[in-house]
């Protein structure tokens, strides 16, 4: 626990410092400290007869336990036409069971004084519950139940339709929203992942209960799940737990496989760069983005150092060129999100619509910047600690610690590899950052603009020729070419 506490506590006086110095005007922060040796729990697991994995990481001390089941599908199997069947089928997971109905759910989880909560993402769908160590099994009993039997109910669905297209409503209307709804289509074309998780419009409201019920049953099978428990619980008790309580649960007699979605993607796929004209649109959200790497590829570590250098934190490179040098956003910044087979990068702020050009050009310019000049000395330190910092901090809770195992469970992954990040992220070097940088940065990616298209098309197109327009009114989100029809 020591450990743990030096690593958070020296991170957060770094990312103090370099706040002051940044606002000071100071072009160089100070170096940041010495690494610490961090130590995290080791995990076990078992299997039961039926096929379903059981990971226990043994942190006996606070009478607490997390319990998370992990089911290995997600938003790929949506149906066509179905986009966000998915994720609506996680989340009416504690919405009501043969027992009980959603409200009675969740005031049996709040007598407990435990919480409960379920969804669905790319790749995966969760049920979790936390409590007190002594109400284990009641909570397990209720997990079991909101996983193992629940009924979409019509009106369930209905309301949570609703919901989804509020929400939608809105998001259409915002550039950076939109932006993102679009990507899924230029990164991915027509695969699995190729979508919008949440859905869109058109296919939240063509969902059924049989495309939910389908969606289910095809993925809720003990020989595609985890159970994974972590807090005051021994191997022993744990398997004993997941016997009780899905011991009884069916494997399918011709076990599916586990669709691969976006599997050699990045070999075909070619930049296409778009602009959605919102002419009402009060700033641009402006990205560029591009297939990159699966989860189990062996450039994950320097992935996510050389990521964390050009646009993780306020110090990364795109802040500082697009923000802290030339103010022309509250926030630049980039994500690499791995997946089963090829997930998304994307880099992205929001600016005014005259700069847009001008910010695309900077993020591109940054990318190949990454490729020539290293992440090296404290900069990548710096990195590296940031990263190992915010891993402790995650490691500090048993919700986090389960987390964490079904990130590697969910990709079939060594659970091992839990007590092996830091020293995997700190033996990054240079040059492997460079590598990655070469390998996955160097060629352009798709640039994809929302906003205000006149006041910045033009100087767009100097660098972007070939750059698609489409009116916000002609935008289709279920089309591969995302034009309506005329």
């Amino acid at each position: 626990m020591t450990s743990f506490r030096v690593l958070f506590f020296g991170v957060m006086a770094m990312g103090i410092v370099s706040s002051a110095w940044a606002i000071g005007g100071v072009d160089k922060a100070p170096a940041p400290s010495a690494p610490h040796q961090a130590t995290f729990t080791k995990p076990k697991e078992t299997k039961l007869d039926n096929g379903l994995r059981v990971i226990v990481a043994e942190r006996p001390g606070l009478p607490l336990l997390a319990a998370e089941l992990l089911v290995r599908s997600g938003s790929e199997i949506d149906p066509p036409d179905r986009a966000g069947t998915a994720s609506m089928t996680g989340t009416l997971l504690t919405k009501g069971t043969e027992k009980m109905s959603a409200p009675e759910i969740a005031a049996a989880i709040e007598s407990l004084g435990g919480t409960i909560a379920s969804g669905a993402s790319w790749d995966s769908a969760t049920a979790v519950v936390a409590v007190m160590s002594d109400k284990a099994e009641p909570a397990l009993g209720i997990l079991a139940d909101v996983v193992l039997h629940p009924t979409f109910k019509a009106e369930e669905i209905d309301r949570l339709k609703k919901q989804a297209l509020d929400g939608l409503q809105v998001a259409m209307q915002q550039p950076g929203a939109l932006a993102g709804l679009a990507r899924p289509r230029i990164l991915f074309g027509q695969s699995g992942y190729g979508h919008q998780s949440g859905g869109t419009i058109e296919s939240v409201q063509a969902i059924q209960r049989d495309d939910v019920l389908k969606v289910y049953h095809e993925s809720f099978r003990p020989n595609n799940a985890a159970l994974i428990l972590v807090g005051d619980v021994t191997l022993e008790k744990g398997r004993a737990f997941a016997q009780k309580f899905f011991g009884e649960w069916k494997a399918e007699t011709s076990a599916q496989e586990t669709r691969a979605p976006g599997a050699g993607v990045e070999k075909s796929w070619k930049p296409v760069n778009l602009v959605i004209d919102m002419p009402q649109a009060g700033q641009a959200a402006v990205s560029v983005c591009k297939p990159a790497i699966k989860r189990s590829s062996p450039d994950f570590y320097a992935g996510i150092v050389a990521n964390a250098a050009l646009g993780n934190g306020f110090a990364s490179r795109l802040n500082r060129e697009i923000r802290i040098k030339r103010g022309l956003s509250y926030g630049a910044r980039s994500a690499l999100e791995p997946r089963r087979n090829t997930g998304p990068f994307v880099a992205s702020a929001q600016t005014k619509n005259e700069s847009a050009a001008e910010v695309a050009k900077l993020m591109e310019g940054e990318l190949k910047r990454l490729a020539s000049e290293p992440v090296q000395g404290d900069e990548l330190k710096s990195r590296q600690a940031m990263l190992t910092g915010n891993y402790a901090r995650t490691m500090e809770t048993n919700q986090g610690v389960a987390g964490e195992i079904a990130g590697l469970a969910v990709y079939e992954l060594p659970i091992e590899t839990l007590d092996k990040f830091v020293s995997l992220i700190n033996a990054v070097s240079a040059a492997d950052a460079t590598a990655f940088s070469k390998k996955y940065f160097s060629e352009p990616g798709s640039v994809v603009i929302a906003g205000k298209a006149p006041a910045f098309i033009e100087a767009l197109k100097k660098d972007l020729p070939d750059v698609k327009v489409i009116a916000q009114s002609d935008l289709d989100l279920n089309r591969p070419d995302l034009t309506k029809a005329r």
